[in-house]
């Protein structure tokens, strides 16, 4: 009898083993290209000024300059950009990142550097925003000129990995759920990674 109990809760455990219960799968670095915001992603003539892996440059000046930080995999980041008027709706200025770390505890401590960099923005204010990834923190900021641009960064966590949108407009023209629509784009590709 105990025997078979025994047999009985071993199989048991193989199974939910089996179906991943209780390990998280990770975010791979094959497809890094492909979990970043595209041309096809954005309404509008949008071209890249900028496609491929995270260099130096990228994240130079920052928080997060070391390219190995916390165990950190690979990076891709895209800036694309459309001409406009001060009457455009909508972004201008788009950039996409996205980095893998070999485990989550990297990724919470990246996102935690990157909440920390979004805090020093000048005149920076946090937005609110809906469930997004695992974490998610956003800001927004005003760029004084003859004709003021307003920006917007939202960076979230999804498991291993650490995504960002940034997006540029000029002011009246470009909302937070402009944004965050982007965002989300990028999240349902990190979610299905």
């Amino acid at each position: 009898m105990k025997r078979s109990l025994f047999l009985l809760v071993f199989a048991f455990a193989l199974a939910l083993s089996a179906c991943g219960t209780g390990s998280e799968s990770k975010i791979s670095t094959s497809g890094l290209k492909g979990l970043v915001l595209r041309q096809s992603d954005l309404k509008g003539p949008f071209s890249a000024v900028v496609d491929g892996p995270t260099a130096r440059l990228d994240v130079q000046g920052t928080t997060r300059s070391d390219l190995h930080r916390f165990d950190r995999r690979g990076g891709w980041v895209v800036r694309l950009h459309r001409p406009g008027t001060k009457s455009t709706l909508g972004a201008l200025v788009v950039a996409s990142t996205v980095d893998v770390f070999g485990g989550s505890g990297g990724a919470r401590k990246d996102i935690d550097l990157f909440r920390a960099e979004l805090s020093r923005i000048p005149g920076g204010q946090p937005v609110s925003l809906p469930k997004l990834g695992d974490e998610a923190a956003g800001v927004t900021s005003i760029q004084p000129g003859g004709v003021p641009v307003r920006s917007f960064t939202i960076a979230w966590r999804e498991r291993n990995a650490v995504a960002s949108v940034t997006a540029n407009g000029f002011e009246g023209k470009l909302s937070l759920g402009d944004v965050l629509r982007l965002a989300q784009r990028q999240e349902r590709k990190l979610a299905h990674a």
